[in-house]
């Protein structure tokens, strides 16, 4: 009985989406713009900061993490982001893992990023390594007017992650607010009561800005870009984060998780075990979804990025990012993490 219960609600859930896409569609006027995330995958530097735990990724740690190996990864992650959302790369992208300005400054100035000219928003966090979140922009679509930053009290002593860094701005014009976040990482089965403690506090913080968002405009054009560190239909997405797959207009204070269809259809951004997870998602509220003029979400353009050169083709670990390392074992990827990106058009 139990699975059948289930097997109505993956039916419900199903065509639920699909009644909901068969609402106007977007028109074919209008330039894509790519909004993307990408977890980076461990994306440090290779200076010691004797305030954080990054000992292992310095020329003498346990992870050999030489100017040689650096460069490689910026060169992989530079080609990676260059190609999301095609040839123009994304208009905007939220990254996670990255420890600190400078491995930003050299992102941006390696090639094939150079010339598109992206703009950087970071702040350093209160994370244990030392990695933070930052947003990455082109300026010629994106301008940012203001940048604020929150802290998530966990209530534990001697824990700390990183903050919800919010941005508004204009994209194409039209004013956005753009939430970047990384969550707290599953702590392992004997700490589920604390993990889910952790991502809730979280939750709780994020949606507490996005309520005082829509509360002085409902039509507010939120977007949030992240590493949630739980899947699409966990309760603490659905129920304290209001994020869920129905992407129904009139539900004005729900957010609508793009790749909630992606994640029911069985793809994923991240392996565990070889099992393709989906933590990393991109949300949006529904003033990007009610068809009217102005900036719009392209219905069905919610991916992951994986290419080949960036997954496994063969074996044991087929179609799963190819990271940097397993272990203290240098591999010479990219990320752990495939990118998730979405795409907007302007609508007249």
């Amino acid at each position: 009985m139990q699975h059948g219960i289930k097997t109505l609600f993956l039916l419900f859930t199903l065509s639920t989406l699909l009644a909901c896409s068969r609402l106007p569609t977007i028109s074919s006027k209008g330039r894509l713009q790519t909004i993307a995330f990408y977890n980076t995958g461990n994306f440090f530097d290779t200076t010691n900061d004797p305030q954080t735990n990054d000992d292992a990724y310095t020329p003498t740690g346990a992870r050999a993490w030489t100017a040689e190996r650096y460069q490689t990864k910026l060169k992989h992650i530079a080609r990676v982001i260059s190609g999301i959302g095609g040839s123009d790369g994304p208009a905007v992208i939220g990254l996670g893992e990255i420890e600190s300005r400078q491995v930003l400054e050299d992102l941006v100035n390696a090639a094939p990023l150079r010339r598109a000219g992206y703009g950087i928003i970071h702040q350093d966090m209160p994370d244990a390594q030392g990695l933070d979140v930052a947003l990455l922009y082109q300026p010629k679509l994106f301008k940012p007017t203001q940048t604020e930053t929150f802290r998530i009290d966990f209530g534990e002593k001697g824990f700390a992650s990183r903050d919800v860094l919010q941005v508004k701005g204009e994209l194409r014009g039209e004013p956005v607010t753009i939430y970047v976040v990384h969550w707290p990482e599953p702590a392992g089965s004997k700490a589920k009561k604390a993990e889910e403690n952790r991502l809730r506090k979280a939750a709780t913080v994020l949606r507490q800005q996005i309520d005082k968002q829509q509360t002085a405009d409902e039509n507010v054009k939120i977007v949030v870009l992240g590493d949630f560190g739980t899947e699409p239909r966990t309760p603490v997405m659905q129920e304290v984060l209001k994020a869920t797959g129905r992407p129904n207009p009139s539900y004005k204070e729900e957010l609508f998780n793009t790749h909630f269809l992606p994640y029911v259809n069985g793809l994923g951004s991240y392996a565990n075990r070889n099992d393709l997870q989906m933590p990393d998602q991109i949300l949006i509220s529904k003033a990007l979804l009610n068809g009217e003029a102005g900036l719009q979400y392209v219905r069905g353009s919610a991916a992951v990025h994986d290419p080949e050169e960036i997954k496994f083709l063969f074996g044991k670990y087929k179609d799963t990012p190819i990271r940097t390392y397993s272990g203290d074992i240098y591999i010479g990827g990219y990320s752990d993490h495939f990118p998730v990106y979405i795409q907007v058009r302007k609508e007249r």
